[in-house]
């Protein structure tokens, strides 16, 4: 948690940015513009979200890379390794192809299934993430290869 990163992000982002930035609007509406402490205080909140929405945005989407929504699953508890998980997307794998098999019209059939695969997928890459594996290099080195086959608009 106490990264280089962290103690930027803190102090740079926070601690400057925000504190200077929010007392310097605080003097600027209270003193020249009059409006009361309170009400100043406010506003002064409101138009620092509003500028800093966009600036953590920045920060967040440049530090996850592309990947803008990582997990739709909770985390699963418990201690997980790659060859459990492997063996758990494979059993996901069987029962969604078994279902899929049993009708692929009707998706109401294997729905279930293939969300219990992409869940198991998710868990090994959270595995991997957790081992320090940089997935997200791997994903856009992926797309880029894809990208130069012409496969995206």
């Amino acid at each position: 948690m106490f990264s280089r990163e962290w103690f930027i992000y803190v102090f740079g982002r926070w601690i400057l940015l925000s504190g200077i930035a929010g007392a310097a609007l605080q003097v600027l509406l209270r003193g020249q513009i009059g409006i009361p402490d309170f009400p100043a205080f406010l506003l002064n909140q409101l138009i620092l979200a509003c500028v800093f929405w966009y600036v953590d945005k920045y920060i967040f989407q440049r530090h996850l890379g592309k990947v803008k929504e990582l997990f739709k699953f909770p985390r699963v508890k418990g201690q997980f390794d790659t060859r459990r998980e492997f063996a758990k997307i494979a059993e996901e794998y069987n029962q969604f192809s078994d279902d899929f098999h049993k009708d692929p019209d009707q998706p109401q059939i294997w729905l279930h299934r293939y969300l219990d695969l992409y869940h198991s997928v998710e868990m090994m890459e959270r595995v991997l993430r957790d081992r320090g594996i940089d997935v997200d290099r791997e994903y856009h080195r992926i797309v880029e290869e894809n990208r130069k086959r012409g496969l995206y608009d």
